[in-house]
């Protein structure tokens, strides 16, 4: 079962019967980030996945991703759920928002997993990286691409679209073809939450090496983390929504990561409880 599917199964085994009832009652597909904001007044973000759709420049092409799109605000919390799972990644990216909301709801009623939460603490600082260890970056995180390089690290940038990377980051990229290979180097691994919308989630945690310390960065990944921490990540740290209405206008605007999170959100990670951190 891949880990979304599983995260899935488990909201509905601890949410249920608190989301009956609930339904979406704003959504946006913004630029950079996707909200959802549900008739309790929570929210969540998901990465709009924009370059993942080839036909994006053709809007009557375009149209076929969304068939029901201006139809989506009203429908039921349970399902959004399926859509995290859905091949066109728009459709993801709106499910994996949900499942984002969802979590932020759940720690609300005080339902607990095995692990710590921390608020208000960056994940790379969770990880403890040691100077003499080895990094791999899944996706070209640039805030944690210029930290390692000020710490003099030897690391690994792995990403899709060798043309998101400046020219003084290029020696350090290596394409996905060599993930594998640069995983089994590494002692540190840090993943954007951006495979978890592109679905590229489940092949990066098939190819980690055991003794790696692991975690998945980013307002995407600011979900529930059972099925996460099954499949060796220590840290999951993202944000949770505190201003759903102010994080709808800001998507809608163009607002960034940045955004989100000096004006509506604050960090959150959740943490296996057998992390040494």
């Amino acid at each position: 079962m891949r880990v979304v599917e599983e995260t899935n199964r488990i909201l509905r085994e601890k949410a249920s019967p608190i989301l009956d009832r609930v339904t979406i009652d704003d959504l946006v597909l913004g630029i950079f980030f996707t909200g959802v904001k549900f008739s309790t007044g929570h929210g969540g973000v998901a990465f709009t996945p924009i370059g993942e759709i080839p036909e994006a420049v053709c809007c009557p092409t375009t149209a076929a991703r969304m068939p029901r799109a201006g139809s989506l605000t009203g429908m039921s919390v349970w399902d959004c759920l399926p859509l995290a799972s859905d091949k066109n990644v728009l459709k993801s990216a709106i499910g994996v928002a949900a499942i984002n909301g969802i979590t932020s709801l759940l720690l609300e009623t005080g339902i607990r997993f095995e692990g710590e939460i921390v608020i208000g603490e960056d994940g790379f600082d969770l990880l403890k990286i040691e100077p003499t260890e080895t990094i791999s970056l899944i996706g070209a995180f640039g805030p944690y691409i210029r930290r390692l390089k000020r710490m003099g690290n030897p690391f690994f940038i792995v990403e899709k679209n060798p043309l998101a990377l400046r020219e003084e980051e290029k020696p350090f990229y290596i394409p996905e073809s060599q993930m594998a290979q640069a995983l089994k180097r590494s002692d540190v691994v840090i993943i954007t939450g951006t495979a978890i919308v592109n679905q590229t989630v489940d092949l990066i945690l098939s190819n980690l090496k055991k003794e790696s310390r692991v975690a998945i960065i980013g307002p995407t990944a600011s979900m529930w983390p059972e099925a996460f921490f099954r499949r060796g990540i220590q840290v999951m740290a993202g944000i949770r929504i505190q201003n759903p209405d102010k994080m709808i206008w800001i998507l809608k605007e163009g607002g960034s990561a940045y955004h989100l999170l000096h004006e509506c959100s604050e960090k959150i990670a959740f943490v296996r409880k057998d992390h040494h951190a």
